[in-house]
């Protein structure tokens, strides 16, 4: 099973991850909006349309079984994978930076491969976890400068 961790280096969730297993997903949807599985702050995350972007997996053949696009949705700011805009359904990989609108959130998208054991629960559908202000601190002075 693959899972899908949004790990949030700016804006209103700075600090937090959530986690989605996309055996329980065909899709996430990030935006401001209550129906929205990556929700912002409306107030604190104004550069965000309330449905700015969808992240979606399809299978496929080779070393990776599945692949990781990401579509933004004719959000009013644009979204942006390692500060390129995205124009149309982009391959995401591990590791890769999304923005929200210039200037707007910046998360870490991480795939990562869990198969449960015999025995133990599935994962929650949403985990949130505090991510230590010093790993934030490191990954703020490693990320890619705004463009004016």
């Amino acid at each position: 099973m693959l899972r899908i961790r949004i790990r949030f280096l700016s804006g209103s969730k700075e600090g937090t991850v959530e986690v989605f297993p996309t055996a329980r997903y065909d899709c996430l949807y990030f935006g401001r909006d209550a129906s929205c599985d990556v929700r912002f702050h409306p107030d604190q995350d104004p550069m965000v349309s309330r449905n700015h972007a969808v992240l979606e997996w399809r299978p496929q053949d080779g070393p990776q079984p599945v692949r990781v696009l990401l579509s933004d949705l004719l959000s009013s700011n644009g979204t942006f994978l390692n500060d390129r805009p995205v124009r149309e359904a982009t391959v995401v990989f591990s590791g890769d930076l999304v923005r929200f609108g210039r200037g707007g959130p910046l998360v870490r998208i991480e795939l990562e491969r869990a198969e449960p054991r015999d025995g133990e629960e599935r994962p929650a559908v949403r985990q949130t976890q505090e991510m230590p202000r010093a790993e934030v601190a490191d990954t703020q002075r490693r990320k890619i400068p705004n463009e004016p």
